[in-house]
């Protein structure tokens, strides 16, 4: 599909074009940031694994090392709802990310806290330790 082939050159440019270049400069912050890019063309794809692997391997633990809380609160909240589309979900394991997603985003007072507690909502979960129903 039209579609398809859309995915595949935006995938293509990320890991040709950009990727090296943000290597090349040692930006890792940057190539951070593409790799969450591919990873969302991999779910968009429907390849849920490699989604999962670059947002856990190639993504997180950079914005760890950076102390980037922004960015982790957003990979933890995708890396959820990768496990909600799992089959079978891993629901327990989504829930405790979007709930760390969600201590983090209010504490920052950024807008994805709502967001992450529509989420929540949404698959009927909670955060016991903070009140938060869904």
């Amino acid at each position: 599909s039209q579609f398809r082939g859309e995915l595949d050159e935006a995938l293509r440019i990320r890991q040709e074009e950009e990727l090296p270049v943000y290597e090349r400069l040692g930006d890792v912050r940057s190539r951070a940031v593409t790799m969450g890019k591919i990873a969302d063309i991999y779910r968009s794809r429907g390849d849920l694994d490699e989604a999962l692997r670059i947002h856990q391997e190639e993504e997180l633990p950079v914005y760890e090392r950076l102390r980037d809380l922004r960015n982790l609160v957003v990979g933890r909240a995708n890396i959820a709802l990768l496990y909600l589309k799992l089959n079978p979900p891993r629901r327990e394991e989504a829930n405790h990310l979007l709930c760390q997603s969600l201590t983090d985003a209010r504490r920052m007072k950024i807008p994805e806290a709502d967001h992450i507690r529509t989420i929540l909502q949404n698959n009927k979960m909670t955060c016991e330790d903070d009140g938060i129903s869904g």
